[in-house]
């Protein structure tokens, strides 16, 4: 079975292979609409928010509710 795996591209979010050193594509998808899309169902759906680090900084990903442009 394959060994699937997610990253972060130039130009999005791809999933797919990687050859056996592990460091060069095989095959690979962009994902980036499905993948941000599942993270904020996952949120939403679990009423709660991501916290990570990223080069020695903090960041919070959370969903919020938008008002909606069109008030009748």
């Amino acid at each position: 079975m394959a060994n699937y795996h997610v990253g972060c591209g130039i130009t999005g979010i791809f999933a797919g292979t990687l050859n056996k050193k592990g460091d060069t594509w095989v095959n690979n998808s962009d994902v980036t609409d499905e993948a941000i899309s599942a993270v904020a169902q996952f949120l939403l759906e679990h009423e709660e928010a991501m916290e990570f680090s990223y080069h020695g900084k903090r960041y919070r990903l959370a969903v919020e509710p938008q008002e909606s442009e069109d008030k009748e």
